[in-house]
């Protein structure tokens, strides 16, 4: 066992990223449960989640899938070559700055988590209806989304992506995307996937 502590919540997206990780890298870990507003101690920011191990406190999902990926042994999570990392690289800052800001704003807004108004709610799923094709044309071209091995894009998208047949509005654009079906039906097969199946989603606000 090792003592790495993930501090989040298993229905965040980012917190499955790493818990994915450390199941993919075979790493023992201690699940603390926390709150965004009650992590300040340990992130200023206030986002879920960050990880301690001994004196070393983490934050910022990338960052930490580095830290886990250069520190402990099992199977990599970012490829050897320049060119693979640097797609990989591209693909984790296209699923963080691109469908995150669309889909996941659009799923905070339907679980009540983000208040937004209908029309910021209709920018959010037209950003989503334009982005997750883009992801489709790739897994079209590859099995994964940086080439033939699962790498850590494809952990900061299944979890995000899991989220779209739960929600109507999402999950006509999935249906939309059968490469992406594929992949889903792949990820959701492996063992990290189903060890980190969050025992409680939230709920479509009323």
């Amino acid at each position: 066992m090792t003592d790495i502590k993930v501090h989040g919540l298993p229905p965040s997206t980012f917190t499955r990223t790493v818990l994915l990780a450390c199941h993919e890298k075979r790493i023992g870990y201690e699940l603390v449960p926390v709150m965004p507003n009650d992590i300040a101690a340990i992130n200023p920011f206030r986002k879920i989640p960050a990880i301690t191990h001994g004196d070393l406190v983490l934050y910022e999902s990338t960052a930490i899938l580095r830290y886990l990926d250069r520190t402990f042994p099992g199977p990599k999570l970012w490829p050897d070559d320049s060119r693979g990392i640097a797609l990989c690289d591209q693909w984790i800052s296209a699923i963080c700055d691109s469908l995150v800001h669309a889909a996941l704003r659009y799923m905070a807004s339907r679980y009540g988590f983000l208040p937004a108004p209908a029309e910021m709610q209709q920018q959010y799923l037209d950003k989503t209806r334009e982005f997750l094709p883009i992801f489709d044309r790739q897994l079209g071209k590859t099995r994964y989304l940086a080439g033939e091995a699962m790498t850590a894009a494809d952990l900061f998208l299944a979890p995000l992506y899991f989220y779209f047949p739960d929600i109507p509005e999402l999950k006509a654009i999935a249906d939309a995307a059968p490469n992406c079906a594929r992949w889903g039906r792949e990820m959701a097969a492996r063992p990290s996937v189903l060890a980190t199946e969050p025992a409680d989603k939230p709920r479509l606000a009323a």
